[in-house]
């Protein structure tokens, strides 16, 4: 009952019987939304593969893969994963609490020496699940570090920019905080206990039944096929700068094909990679401990979990410079989906928005009015949710009439109509979600979901308003 409670809430329109491939029709909305992200968005070049039941049924590369488009993106065409590759890095962890050299509870400044003393006391599950509290430096990689050029490995990443200059502004697992830092300390971790290097580990532990495979970690020895890095700026389309691939550790150095990545989906969801209860936790929602209450937010280890339209959906996301990438896999209809694009920026989409694109197709789901579905708010709601919240950046929730108002450094960011229950929907962009979660007497965290995606949470940092207990 609760299930079809929230499907209703969430105004779905499912199709309840499992997708029954791409067909020929499908296959040709699929190379018309590709086009248009090429032709009409500015993405330079990608490529999509999709498998039913663990077997591949589209796999292509749209548009170019240098600079010069002469060479045409293919479906083997490799790309960095951006941080799809946290995934590896979980992954390997719990390969060895299953041997039982690690525990999760453990503090990751006693396995790994000389961490800066700037990062806090957290456990190793902690930073899996992004709740260490620590908010992490932004890297210009067009003005990047000297060391960000040439290879990093071990104890080298310790002068990680974003590690240095990075704070915890938050108390351990009290909020999700993304931090690239935390994941880049797995990767150290991983090497602490293991006595591999993390890539040979990665590539002799994770993916050598995978073979034959043409996945890279931290390598930038790259194929003929292996494409450039272009972001899309007012100025146009402009190769972006090089940066090795070990710089990122395991917070996101893989680099890969579609078919590549769709392996080594079907490989863990068969169980080939991780226990079934190993499996499981890496799945599980993270829980949140605040000052009052507690809330379970739907992020596991490198998962993202949540429902597009009512089908579960988990996975993970890369953003970065120079380009998108996104996988994807629906638990109850067998469906997996990987895009990479090597474009990002000025409004070129997603590989996430490609893929949910792909995904509403393949399960026959559409979109409601979500205007019409709108819920009054109380004035005690807009009590409860009114105030200034934070993950680094400061946004301000609002309430006029019955929509949520979001707004950033006093301009307005975006407004959403509330579907009830402190749930709150874009009207134009039917794929955003935002939930408020009470700590007490009043809202403590905001979290955003996009795409069927859980995106990130903001923590309230302002007091209670007089009156309120």
């Amino acid at each position: 009952m609760r299930r079809l409670l929230l499907l209703l809430v969430l105004g779905s329109v499912v199709n309840c019987g499992a997708p029954s491939g791409v067909n020929e029709e499908l296959e040709q909305q699929i190379r018309t939304l590709a086009e248009q992200a090429i032709t009409e968005e500015g993405i330079v070049g990608l490529s999509i593969g999709v498998a039913l039941d663990g077997e591949i049924v589209f796999q292509e590369g749209f548009g170019y893969i240098d600079e010069a488009r002469t060479v045409p993106a293919t479906a083997e065409t490799g790309y960095d994963a951006g941080s799809i590759g946290k995934q590896f890095t979980a992954a390997a962890i719990l390969q060895l609490v299953e041997r039982g050299e690690l525990s999760l509870d453990q503090s990751v400044h006693s396995i790994v020496p000389n961490i800066p003393s700037s990062f806090p006391d957290a456990t190793i599950e902690q930073l899996l699940r992004h709740t260490s509290g620590f908010v992490s430096y932004e890297v210009d990689v067009y003005n990047a570090p000297a060391d960000y050029l040439e290879p990093r490995y071990g104890e080298q990443l310790l002068t990680d920019t974003e590690l240095l200059q990075g704070e915890a502004l938050f108390p351990p697992g009290e909020t999700f905080v993304y931090s690239n830092p935390g994941y880049v300390l797995l990767g150290l971790v991983v090497e602490a206990i293991s006595g591999q290097r993390y890539d040979h580990y990665i590539r002799d532990e994770l993916l050598a039944d995978l073979e034959p495979h043409s996945m890279l970690v931290c390598d930038d020895r790259r194929p003929p096929e292996g494409s450039d890095r272009f972001a899309r700026t007012s100025d146009g389309i402009e190769k972006t700068p090089y940066l090795h691939m070990s710089s990122w550790g395991g917070s996101g150095s893989v680099f890969a094909t579609v078919t590549d990545l769709l392996r080594w989906s079907k490989a863990l969801n068969d169980g080939a990679i991780l226990e079934p209860a190993s499996l499981q936790a890496f799945r599980s929602p993270t829980r949140l401990q605040g000052r009052e209450s507690s809330v379970e937010v739907p992020y596991g280890m490198a998962q993202r979990i949540g429902l597009l339209q009512g089908h579960p959906k988990v996975g993970h996301t890369g953003t970065f410079v120079g380009g998108s990438a996104a996988l994807a896999y629906y638990p109850d209809d067998a469906l997996e989906i990987v895009v990479l694009s090597n474009t990002y920026g000025g409004g070129a989409p997603h590989a996430r928005a490609l893929e949910t694109t792909i995904a509403k197709w393949m399960l026959e789901i559409s979109d409601p009015d979500i205007r019409a579905l709108g819920v009054p708010i109380s004035d005690a709601q807009r009590q409860m949710i009114e105030g200034s919240y934070s993950q680094g950046d400061r946004y301000q929730a609002s309430v006029e009439g019955d929509e949520l108002v979001v707004s950033s450094d006093g301009e307005e960011v975006e407004r959403l109509v509330h579907l009830g229950d402190l749930l709150f929907r874009h009207p134009e962009r039917p794929e955003v979600f935002q939930r408020f979660a009470l700590d007490g007497a009043r809202a403590g965290w905001w979290t955003y979901n996009e795409s069927g995606n859980f995106v990130e949470v903001l923590r309230r940092i302002d007091s209670p308003s007089p009156g309120v207990d």
